[in-house]
């Protein structure tokens, strides 16, 4: 069992601890908060043995082992650094950071310090998203053609909101598309020939709706679609030469629909989950049991390109925070 420790108490706790005593490798140890009220306040709800008032004493803490940072993600660089600082591996949630500068001082101090970092893309680890990239990868379809996502939800705009503050490097893309950005480069790698996108922005500049094109070397193209103010039904497709793949709900899914020439198709369905997380969770302490300082699946070198092209699209659209100046 890798012991683990929690920083933050915010609603992505909330949703992960719904399925955490699934996970078979993890040991709840510690969690942090910048409120020591707030961080008792956890450590009761969840059973978590030690609470801590600040990030420092859980960095501290000689007994754990993994962090998983689920602060805002104008936050993960500063806090993850000073983890594996202390010489703790660590969880980061996604968005792995604000902008590409920021992810690459993270992975610099993850090998200067020999300690496990992975972006915490929780969907790549659900049984469906892992048979669909096992299907592509088998060539099931044939070669890829096309691939195409959207995640939207009907939001009302709230300034003081973390997902809309600019203080907290809100926006769709950040918080939306790094799920359909990372679900296309699952399927077609993430070195993408050219990328161009179009914002729509909220009332403070960040963007609050945004659509995106991609090619790849290959010939293969690419689009996703993320906002905060339209109702989408939260699909992706894959469209190969010799049929396509339907991924309802695809950044939580628990079904796969194949079709092929002709209107055959064939059905996958996968148990429901509360949320799923505790799949990476569970790999995330496989690789440091193993002594890797990475993972496979969701690798450094991804994680560093997804956020280079998110950086990008919100410069060409003029989206710009704090952390960016």
């Amino acid at each position: 069992m890798v012991k683990m420790g929690i920083i933050g108490t915010g609603r992505i706790v909330d949703r992960v601890m719904t399925d955490m005593c699934n996970a078979e490798r993890i040991e709840l140890t510690a969690i942090a908060s910048r409120s020591a009220e707030r961080a008792k306040a956890a450590a009761e709800k969840y059973g978590i043995p030690r609470a801590y008032g600040s990030y420092e004493e859980l960095a501290e803490d000689p007994d754990v082992e993994l962090v998983y940072i689920a602060t805002p993600h104008s936050c993960h660089m500063e806090n993850a650094i000073l983890m594996m600082e202390h010489g703790k591996h660590v969880l980061c949630e996604k968005a792995m950071a604000v902008n590409d500068a920021e992810v690459r001082a993270m992975i610099s101090c993850a090998r200067k310090n020999g300690v496990f970092l992975m972006e915490a893309m929780w969907t790549r680890f659900m049984p469906a998203m892992k048979k669909a990239r096992d299907m592509a990868e088998k060539g099931l379809f044939r070669d890829i053609r096309h691939v195409c996502g959207n995640f939207s939800y009907p939001g009302k705009y709230d300034e003081s909101d973390r997902v809309y503050a600019k203080e907290t490097a809100g926006g769709a893309l950040l918080d939306l598309g790094v799920y359909t950005l990372m679900g296309i480069t699952g399927f077609l790698g993430w070195k993408p020939e050219k990328v161009t996108g179009y914002a729509v922005k909220a009332p403070n500049g960040v963007d609050m709706r945004m659509s995106v094109q991609m090619i790849y070397p290959s010939g293969a193209t690419a689009q996703f679609f993320c906002g905060m103010d339209a109702e989408a039904d939260q699909r992706m497709t894959v469209y190969g030469q010799d049929g396509y793949l339907e991924i309802p709900d695809f950044w939580h899914p628990v079904k796969l629909i194949l079709h092929r020439p002709g209107g055959k198709t064939e059905t996958f369905d996968f148990q429901p989950e509360n949320e799923g997380h505790h799949y990476e969770f569970d790999h995330a302490a496989e690789c440091i049991e193993k002594g890797m300082t990475e993972s496979p699946l969701v690798p450094l070198e991804e994680s560093l390109a997804v956020s280079g092209i998110s950086t990008r699209l919100r410069r060409e659209a003029g989206i710009l925070y704090p952390m960016d100046l």
